[in-house]
């Protein structure tokens, strides 16, 4: 399937990446994992004369993860952003919580340290998985067992990409 530039909302990670805003007053830094905690020591550096809080957060999105994003989400006011670092997975679940917490899109940026694994959202179910599977491919659903066509679109809403029965018009 061919799918252009301006009909997929599949994020373009190294077009995305903003790591730093003129017009920032205070910035949460949100790194996710060893890896991404080299590259936010980076980004903290370059946002001196900020202030700046650094979140050190485990590699993987947890109970725990979302409990100390909320407190910081609910401590932030007009000014703040977010910088979100590490897996793709890990960064839309983070962006997906933001905006869910009132964030708006202009205050969330993001990079990207690898996109191995993906969420999948089932359009049938709704239930939400994750995989190595890659856009374009199927991926079965664990909870409805529909084998689902990974989709070049993102919810960044859910911080998943659709998935949908592979197979529908046959059925």
């Amino acid at each position: 399937m061919s799918v252009c530039a301006r009909s997929t909302s599949v994020p373009r990670w190294d077009a995305e990446r903003l790591l730093s805003d003129p017009d920032g007053r205070y910035f949460t830094v949100a790194s996710f994992g060893n890896r991404a905690h080299t590259d936010a020591q980076q980004v903290v550096g370059e946002h001196s004369g900020h202030r700046v809080s650094w979140l050190k957060l485990g590699p993987q999105w947890s109970a725990a993860t979302s409990a100390v994003l909320q407190r910081e989400f609910a401590a932030a006011r007009v000014g703040w952003r977010l910088i979100v670092i590490g897996a793709e997975i890990e960064v839309l679940q983070a962006r997906s919580a933001a905006i869910a917490a009132g964030a708006i899109p202009a205050e969330i940026l993001t990079y990207v340290t690898g996109d191995a694994q993906r969420r999948v959202y089932c359009v049938h179910c709704r239930h939400v998985h994750q995989t190595d599977t890659p856009v374009g491919a199927l991926s079965p659903c664990p909870r409805c067992r529909t084998d689902l066509f990974v989709y070049h679109h993102v919810s960044r809403r859910y911080g998943a990409y659709l998935g949908f029965m592979a197979d529908a018009e046959e059925q």
